[in-house]
């Protein structure tokens, strides 16, 4: 049990909790998979992170989604690629003492990277991706279930978030923002090499199922599917990976928080192309953490962060390298010097820094890997892996976890109303402009009414959950007066923003009870 003092520092505090429960072996669904090359029914895992001695029976979750170029962890050529990843136990490890629950997933894997053929590389992958957010849905649909029945994790279901390493980090963003036929049949994803066949796209709805993977297809069969609960999410996070398309991102979507080493050889921080790290050929043209930051910050899309305001070295460190874009965090790595010695493979050259944060116990995956191709190569293998991370180390590894944490927490705690010390921006009541709004009720139960004095006009009205979602909008007032009608709304802080005719913006609390 935790005292008064203590808990007022959860969320935050790493020290919060001093110790961990852990249930593993979960089994929180199942589904085909097409690893082997034959869709077989298998089970989904998880881990289950919780605080050693907590009093809380509805904690926030998070979903933590382990990398490994979405095929199983050795058999990728590399040592991650697992839910038992340092970096992903680190990670848990650190939610759970701040009081959170956290959720190490795995998911299904399997795509052809060796093919000659490109459509079938790229094809492959989307589908992998796709899989893998159907899977992620899943779990947060059992989390729900869970909350509604036993509670034997003791998830709140209205407060969930999922981020992801490297190839998790292109789910998580999928979760995010992959909900529209559209998106999966722009030209990129369309394989036009079939004529005179007619082109398809490489994500077939009617065989691989729909985006919460909740029907019944050739290749999707969710048992149990826990159907009658939701899937969407309060926030995701990346730390690596890149988005399929800009344009799946839209304003009103689930908020994003980006981190990304400036450089990564394996994702591209801005836009460029995805490449199958061990053979260099093309799969697709994807964009990373500062695209998706950038289109974000233009959509108004994270605006929960636009308003938000933090004085942490963190953040600091952040703004300093992200040109002014909120929720992007970009690790600035040092260039690398000299080659590695391979030994059979010769001398490696180092290349620039894609996952600093990685580390793995080096005789376990050498052994492991001289078991899987029954060869001795596991040390050649081990060492090209070290060219992006030479100095990688458990020390490394968790100061970068460190900085991970501290940049994400805050954040987290605010967008999911956890704590009462988030400072806002934009709600400048000193102005004479604010001070000549008036909004009544407010708190309120019923329409929202707005009114300006002082000679000028409301142009625009904006109402924003606590979120950040966008939930009315509207556009052309042109009145000294407007009522906003109470379409349901949650009860709940919300912030309207408002737009005046001489181009201010003004942005008020409002409470709906």
């Amino acid at each position: 049990m935790i005292s008064g003092s203590t808990f007022a520092q959860r969320y935050i505090s790493p020290t919060t909790f001093t110790a961990v429960n852990t249930t593993t072996n979960v089994i929180y669904g199942n589904n085909i998979s097409v690893l082997s090359g034959t869709p077989t029914p298998s089970n989904l895992i998880m881990d289950v992170y919780e605080p050693a001695g907590d009093v809380l029976t509805a904690r926030p979750a998070i979903i933590i989604l382990h990398t490994g170029s979405f095929l199983p962890a050795v058999a990728n050529g590399q040592a991650t690629g697992k839910r038992t990843d340092s970096a992903v136990v680190a990670m848990c490890v650190q939610f759970a003492k701040k009081g959170y629950v956290a959720v190490a997933v795995d998911y299904r894997l399997g795509w052809n990277p060796v093919s000659t053929n490109q459509d079938v590389r790229t094809g492959t992958l989307l589908n992998a991706v796709y899989r893998s957010v159907q899977d992620v849905k899943n779990c947060v649909r059992f989390l729900r279930n869970d909350a509604a029945t036993t509670n034997t994790f003791k998830v709140d279901p209205n407060k969930i978030v999922v981020g992801g390493f490297g190839s998790g980090g292109y789910t998580a963003l999928a979760v995010a923002t992959l909900n529209k036929v559209s998106e999966i049949t722009l030209n990129k994803f369309i394989d036009f090499n079939t004529l005179p066949l007619t082109p398809f796209p490489y994500v077939d709805q009617s065989v691989s199922g729909n985006f919460d993977g909740t029907n019944v297809t050739t290749l999707n069969n969710p048992t149990p599917s826990y159907s009658t609960f939701s899937s969407t999410v309060n926030l995701v996070f990346n730390i690596g990976g890149a988005l399929g398309d800009t344009t799946w991102l839209e304003a009103g979507e689930t908020p994003i928080i980006s981190m990304q080493t400036s450089k990564d050889p394996f994702a591209p921080y801005k836009t460029g192309n995805v490449i199958v790290p061990t053979t260099g050929e093309f799969v697709v043209e994807a964009s990373g953490s500062y695209e998706i930051a950038k289109r974000q910050k233009k959509l108004d899309a994270n605006a929960i962060f636009n308003k938000l305001v933090f004085s942490d070295v963190y953040t600091t460190k952040a703004n300093a390298n992200s040109a002014g874009i909120p929720a992007l965090y970009p690790f600035i790595t040092p260039a690398p010097t000299g080659s590695l010695n391979c030994m059979g493979a010769g001398t490696a050259p180092q290349i620039e820094q894609g996952s600093p944060w990685d580390w793995w116990n080096e005789a376990v995956f050498i052994a492991s890997y001289n078991a899987y191709s029954s060869t001795t190569n596991g040390a050649i293998v081990n060492c090209l892996k070290k060219t992006d991370n030479p100095d990688m180390s458990a020390t490394k590894g968790r100061l970068y976890i460190d900085t991970i944490q501290g940049f994400l927490t805050p954040r987290i705690a605010c967008v999911l109303g956890l704590v009462s010390t988030c400072q806002y921006v934009g709600v400048n009541e000193n102005t004479a402009d604010a001070s000549n709004i008036s909004i009544y009720p407010n708190p309120t139960s019923s329409d929202i009414n707005f009114t300006i004095s002082g000679g000028k006009t409301i142009s625009t009205v904006k109402l924003f959950d606590a979120t950040g979602r966008l939930v009315a909008n509207v556009a052309n007032v042109n009145a000294t007066d407007y009522k906003l009608l109470n379409k349901n709304f949650n009860a709940g802080l919300y912030f309207a923003v408002i737009e005046l005719s001489n181009k201010s913006v003004i942005t008020k609390k409002v409470m709906i009870d």
